[in-house]
């Protein structure tokens, strides 16, 4: 019996060590292109957004040499993105893609702006593909234009009606916001008011291609407005007593560097150092070929050099792209922001080349790190992970961040330039250890009594509350193991031109911590609505309505297991499993055991017979 017993707990030892392991296994088979894209095989990811009101991200993808605008509809089966409606253009090309609701219907609509094909000019026809509860209704090129605008326009709430409204340049080169009204009418066209620049100077003109982003930049819950200047950037506070007041100048932030030869990136926004604020954090080239490359944070006061590494394990040094104008991707040096290793902090994923040896192109994550060599107050930089995109990642121009499977861990986007064009690729981020996260969607609370009732899986209505908002600021405050305060902020949808690709959503990496985030706060138009002991692995859905009474603004939160959760259940199936099959072995021996005694009974009892 002692023997049995030694055998039986060996083997569970075994056995749950074996489910243990594999479950940390960190999965090096990281390409799931195919599973995802399934036979997608070119385009370029042009935007995000939930069209079809699902709760699952779409990706709206431009084909065949940017005439064709497909929507691809999330999906929580493979394929994850699956071919949806078109719009296609004979004698365009699309330039830009803006998905929002542009008449008030609950529904998402999609603006593109476009030019012609043989045209090099900045001037773009701006049209709008209709939403509706039947799908994408596009709208032909042979139509007069909505609006027609110089460079890209950036999209806003400007009167906070939660319908979206659009800012940028005319097409006579004015300052110009286009407020969208609840139908389907031309927009207002209003002007916005000349900074002060002192007597006969000029109004300094609006850089193309900009930065322009939409996001509260002083804490008080409005979303303000960032311009960028070819000599400076403009900060312009929204006001926050009468929503349809302009906004006001407030004050400027040289961007110049020393001399006249060097190119600047786009500007993103994100909380570098977790101290609950937006840093500008600006890609920069110091020469016009780029041999020089460095990342420059603002500290509220002024931009600080991070002195990033570009020289990889082999001494090849990298540096940054200069923009090529033909190149839909590289016509500005971008960097695209997300929290990749779930630490809380903000990491990067942008594209190098080689300076030495021969000429290759690839895109790389840039991990924020604590720094010992940082400008004062600055205490981190950036890290080129040269492996972590691997396999993937050559002849790449350009990445994303994406979560596929819903799971709050963001994977990667990355497109490939071949012979033919671009081609989209999908990484999976397969953490190796068990990290928490906060995923909050702030939506624009319209509601469509005409739209179609949708069901989920059990039967039950799902209610949809509008569509992805640009500006909303939220915040957050937690405890960590170590009993110190962690505090975070971000900015949904702060910029959406030139090939922002940002997230309709965000997600806060909260690190190894897995107790409650004590306050999550949301906050636009000047009102705010904080919610308290919050459970982490939880997606939040905010509907801010009405705008102006945060008290009944609704909060829809859904519960994510985490890894450690789901491996404790296979560990506890497999010991289970184990028990079950050892208890099976044991009836069927002692079922076999009773019937040799029964024989040997039966020939005994003849025997005496005899």
């Amino acid at each position: 019996m002692f023997q049995y017993n030694t055998v039986f707990n060996r083997k569970l030892v075994l056995f749950t060590v074996f489910i243990v392991a594999l479950s940390f296994t960190h999965t090096k088979a990281n390409d799931v292109t195919n599973q995802v894209f399934g036979n997608v095989k070119e385009g370029i990811v042009a935007a995000f957004g939930d069209f079809n009101s699902d709760e699952l991200t779409d990706v709206f993808m431009l084909k065949d040499r940017q005439q064709i605008l497909q929507i691809l509809y999330g999906a929580d089966t493979d394929p994850l993105l699956r071919s949806g409606p078109y719009c296609h253009y004979t004698d365009y090309k699309i330039v830009s893609v803006i998905p929002g609701d542009f008449d008030g219907d609950a529904l998402m609509d999609v603006l593109v702006a476009i030019k012609p094909l043989t045209s090099s000019d900045n001037v773009y026809r701006i049209y709008i593909h209709w939403g509706g509860p039947e799908g994408l209704n596009c709208t032909s090129e042979k139509e007069e234009p909505l609006l027609k605008t110089k460079g890209e326009p950036l999209a806003l709430d400007f009167n906070r009606d939660m319908v979206i409204d659009l800012y940028g340049l005319n097409e006579f080169g004015e300052r110009t916001f286009w407020i969208f009204q609840k139908s389907r009418v031309p927009p207002q066209v209003r002007h916005q008011a000349n900074p002060p620049t002192g007597e006969n100077s000029v109004v300094p003109s609006m850089r193309i291609p900009n930065a322009n982003a939409y996001l509260d930049m002083n804490g008080d819950f409005v979303a303000d407005l960032f311009v960028q200047t070819d000599k400076f950037y403009e900060v312009w506070y929204g006001c926050t007593e009468d929503p349809m007041e302009d906004f006001i100048f407030n004050h400027t932030i040289d961007n110049s560097i020393v001399g006249s030869d060097y190119n600047l990136g786009q500007a993103v926004f994100a909380d570098f150092e977790l101290e609950g604020v937006e840093n500008i954090i600006l890609p920069v080239c110091f020469h016009k070929d780029c041999s020089n490359s460095t990342i420059l944070v603002h500290d509220g006061r002024n931009f600080r050099d991070i002195h990033v590494n570009f020289k990889d394990p082999q001494a090849v040094m990298w540096s940054f792209v200069p923009p090529i104008e033909e190149d839909a991707y590289l016509k500005t040096i971008t960097a695209r922001s997300g929290d990749f290793n779930m630490d809380g902090y903000p990491d990067l994923i942008m594209t190098l080349q080689t300076l030495t040896g021969p000429k290759r192109m690839q895109t790389f994550l840039l991990e924020n790190i604590p720094c010992s060599m940082c400008n004062p107050p600055l205490k981190r930089t950036f890290e080129v992970k040269w492996n972590a995109l691997n396999p993937m990642g050559n002849n790449t121009v350009a990445g994303a961040f994406y979560d596929f499977y819903q799971d709050g861990v963001l994977d990667v986007i990355l497109i490939e330039k071949t012979n033919k064009g671009y081609r989209p690729l999908a990484f999976r981020n397969t953490l190796d250890y068990d990290a928490n996260f906060v995923k909050v969607i702030v939506l624009t609370g319209l509601i469509n009594k005409k739209n179609p009732t949708l069901h989920t899986p059990l039967g039950r209505k799902k209610r949809t509350y509008g569509t992805n908002l640009p500006g909303p600021r939220i915040t957050y405050f937690t405890t960590t193991q170590e009993g110190d305060l962690q505090r975070g902020s971000s900015v949904q949808l702060p910029q959406s031109s030139y090939f922002a690709l940002q997230l309709p959503y965000t997600i806060f990496g909260l690190g190894r911590t897995p107790n409650f985030v004590d306050s999550l706060t949301v906050g636009l138009g000047h009102m705010s609505r904080n919610w308290t002991q919050l459970i982490p692995n939880s997606q939040i859905i905010v509907v801010p309505k009405p705008v102006d009474d945060p008290q009944r603004w609704k909060a829809q939160l859904f519960v994510t297991p985490s890894k450690l959760i789901v491996m404790s259940v296979v560990a506890l199936g497999g010991t289970c499993l184990v028990i079950v099959l050892i208890i099976l072995v044991l009836y069927i021996k002692e079922k076999r055991e009773d019937k040799q005694e029964k024989l040997q009974e039966a020939h005994r009892f003849h025997f005496d017979a005899m």
